[in-house]
């Protein structure tokens, strides 16, 4: 079974997250994604997405961090299209491509540079070709059922790219927390120590970064 299977296989998705939020509020059961209708049951989707950006947003998290090989053939400038996500660092072999502005992209003579102009990734055309290493953050918080990456969830089996078993309870109490936000809510005070708990767990779990300290260059 290939890692994108036990992926999918394991995760909890989209509309299963959901019907465990509506447990937890002792709401009536929607007995399909489709027949979501209500704003309530609407709102409860928006949150769960808000939990998933909140959290990969909050640190850069090893399972976030990519690496791509791109060939750049020579006199082009365009290295990467309809990228989702923030340069970490560009190479060359050893040598360090240096971030630039893209209103100074275009003033400036040295080769070893590059910009980000909304989705797409740029570098200073040269006369051969060449190889780029490319090490980033990947902007996609989700997967589909064919495994791709997807921007955020919206198909009722999506599912988060939040590490199982961390996903389940960080997106279902972090999402309740929101949805009851008074701490004199009687379940309130378990749902955030549930909350903080697996946020607590999947730090110490994997490798991660504070935004404010990496090199984030876009």
């Amino acid at each position: 079974m290939s890692e994108i299977e036990t992926y999918r296989e394991n995760s909890p998705s989209y509309f299963e997250i959901f019907s465990k939020i509506l447990d937890e509020l002792s709401w009536r059961k929607v007995a399909s994604f489709e027949a979501i209708e209500k704003d309530e049951h609407l709102r409860i989707l928006n949150l769960i997405n808000l939990t998933n950006s909140q959290v990969l947003n909050s640190w850069v998290w090893d399972f976030q961090i990519e690496k791509a090989s791109i060939e750049v053939k020579k006199d082009n400038e365009k290295v990467l299209e309809n990228f989702c996500g923030k340069i970490i660092n560009i190479y060359d072999g050893i040598k360090k491509y240096r971030y630039i502005h893209p209103t100074l992209f275009s003033k400036t003579n040295r080769s070893e540079i590059y910009t980000t102009l909304g989705d797409k990734v740029l570098v200073k055309p040269v006369n051969f070709d060449r190889k780029l290493d490319i090490i980033y953050i990947d902007g996609h918080q989700g997967r589909n059922t064919q495994g791709d990456k997807i921007a955020k969830l919206t198909d009722k089996n999506d599912t988060s790219i939040i590490p199982v078993p961390f996903c389940e309870p960080i997106l279902v109490y972090g999402t309740l927390i929101k949805i009851k936000a008074n701490p004199s809510f009687a379940k309130f005070g378990f749902w955030r120590a549930m909350y903080y708990d697996s946020i607590a767990l999947l730090r110490s779990s994997t490798v991660v970064n504070n935004p404010a300290q990496i090199n984030l260059c876009n």
